[in-house]
């Protein structure tokens, strides 16, 4: 049996030297019967197909290996932007966007958001969702809303995480949503940025009652 009958699935989750004629691509392959997937790290070069339609061809300049090696591998370094991810997202998160259980890391994201608004709001379990977000960021008498604001930015502020929460939690929470990795990846980066802006206020006593 050859190599590419043995394959199950294989997709390019990235390249270098995007346009020339040898690029290298990243693909993600799993192959039949072995349940770890792995990371091919390869040359391509540039050919035509019988159509005289420009296509890549991989070469044998390349290797592979499982992707929780290469996980560990480019942790050390700077594959995941992680100056614009809360650490708190990273680690509920991405684990789960390895295992390709996107929902799931879409909603540990947003989670992370109701547990720090509760605790910074010193408010009880009971409370959650849209309407905990309404309560603590309005405009007039938000717990955590920015004061120094103008109100028109503190009204887009409230809207923004209140319309983030609706529009990218809620859905994942009762019923299946179609995504892929890129479009869990931004929910999850709006999550963090959220989460920064939630760690970042101050709590208003004057404004609990």
């Amino acid at each position: 049996m050859s190599t590419e009958e043995k394959i199950e699935y294989q997709e390019i989750i990235g390249e270098a030297k995007t346009g020339s004629y040898q690029p290298v691509r990243f693909s993600r392959v799993k192959y039949k019967n072995n349940n770890s997937t792995f990371i091919d790290i390869r040359l391509y070069q540039r050919g035509y197909d019988d159509d005289g339609e420009e296509v890549y061809f991989p070469t044998k300049t390349g290797f592979q290996f499982e992707e929780k090696h290469f996980e560990k591998v480019v942790k050390s370094w700077t594959i995941t932007p992680s100056a614009y991810v809360h650490p708190d997202v990273m680690k509920k998160c991405f684990d789960l966007l390895a295992k390709r259980q996107f929902e799931s890391a879409v909603l540990q994201a947003f989670k992370c958001i109701e547990i720090s608004i509760r605790k910074k709001a010193k408010l009880s379990h009971d409370q959650y969702g849209v309407k905990l977000i309404r309560k603590v960021f309005d405009p007039q008498k938000g717990v955590l809303t920015n004061y120094d604001l103008p109100v028109s930015e503190r009204e887009a502020q409230s809207n923004f995480i209140a319309g983030a929460y609706g529009l990218y939690k809620n859905p994942c929470s009762h019923r299946e949503v179609e995504m892929d990795f890129y479009d869990a990846f931004e929910r999850i980066l709006v999550a963090s940025k959220i989460l920064k802006i939630v760690e970042g206020a101050s709590f208003n006593n004057s404004n609990s009652n």
